[in-house]
This record gives C-alpha cells, structure tokens and sequence, in this order.
C-alpha cells in the first residue's frame, strides 16, 4: 500500500489520544456508554468523543451432520433496533471473563438445542471501532446434532430454522439476511482456507 494523503508529514494515527475528562457515564446492561473530552496528540486540540465499553460478542455459523442434511442453523427474532424480525445466524454475549469458545458452544445450546462435533474458529473483527472498544469472535460449528431443548433468555423469544447452503446464499444475496456481523461472519467462512472442501461435503450431501 502506499500512503496518497495524510494530516501532516509526522501524522501518526495509532498515536493515543489523550485523556482530559470523562463528562457523562452511563452503565446498561450490555454497554457502558461515556462521553468523554480527549485531546489529539497532534494538534493539541480537544473534542468530545462518545465510547462505549462492550463485552465480548460471539457468532456462530453452525452445519447440522451430513446425515441430518448439512443444513445450516439460523434464528429468527423481533430486533428492537429496526422494529422488525430478522434472519441472524447463532450470536450473543460472553459472560465477564468467560472464554469466547465456551460461549459460543453456550449460545448454539442455548439458541438451537445443538452442539457441535467439531469447532473452528474463524477470527474476530472490531464491530465498530469509531465508537466501541470490544471485539466480534466467529466461529464455524460442524456436524451439529440436537441433544437439548432450547434454553433461552427471559426476554429472548426466537425460531429456529433449518437452511441449505444454496438457501442461505440466496438470503445473502437478496438481503433478507443482512445483518452486518453475520454477513462479516459468512466473509470470514468464505477466506477460511477449508471452505472449498467444506462447501464440496455440504454440496454432496444436500
């Protein structure tokens, strides 16, 4: 890559910004929301910023067994956000410290009632790094079988479906699936050097 425009010739822009004030801190129950005045480390001036510090989230794209249709699981649920339900893959929050593989064998259990034979991990990414401070972790969930029912949260009302993979391309490709964490969730299944073989076995068995 080569540099096309920048502030000035010593603009640094992993250089830390300094702290002057927090002015206002709200906790909930999955941010704490600051706004906080920082000052640059290179034109000296002060700007207000909001941040907010979130635990960390988990998605998973999870197959069922070969012998179950190797299909994938998805939820759909109302999202209060955009006042509509939605198409979403398996996801939620990790608990304080808790491993973020644990919570996404966790969120499959609880979600969908399936645990998974074999597990990938597919990375993470910053969800929005202007104004949060955690990270989204995905993982690939193979040859999921039922072993429970489903085990959800008091305010968690959600379906379970089951997809092919064809399916799940077409809810990709026409938006019915467009949440932006699952759809950074299916980039990082296709950059995942096993996909090829993978999408062959999925392909064999539908």
């Amino acid at each position: 890559m080569r540099i096309l425009a920048q502030l000035s010739p010593g603009f640094d822009p992993a250089a830390p910004w300094l702290d002057c004030e927090v002015l206002a801190a709200r906790d909930t129950r999955l941010f704490e929301h600051y706004k906080v005045r920082r000052r640059s480390p290179h034109t000296g001036q002060e700007h207000d910023f909001t941040r907010l510090i979130c635990p960390e989230w988990v998605n998973v794209v999870a197959f069922t067994a070969p012998a179950l249709g190797g299909e994938l699981l998805l939820v759909e649920q109302f999202r209060h956000g955009i006042d509509a339900s939605t198409l979403e893959i398996i996801g939620g929050v990790c608990s304080p410290g808790e491993d973020p593989a644990l919570a996404a064998a966790r969120e499959l259990l609880e979600e969908t009632g399936h645990a998974a034979a074999r597990w990938v991990s597919l990375g993470s990414c910053s969800p929005n790094p202007a104004v949060q401070n955690n990270r989204c972790h995905f993982f690939l969930a193979l040859d999921c079988a039922p072993v429970a029912d489903l085990a959800l949260d008091p305010s968690e009302e959600l379906r379970v479906w089951a997809a092919s993979l064809d399916e799940a391309l077409d809810l990709l490709r026409s938006g019915a699936m467009d949440h932006a964490l699952v759809m950074a969730a299916f980039l990082r299944l296709f950059l995942w050097p096993g996909w090829g073989d993978l999408e062959r076995t999925l392909r064999a068995g539908a």
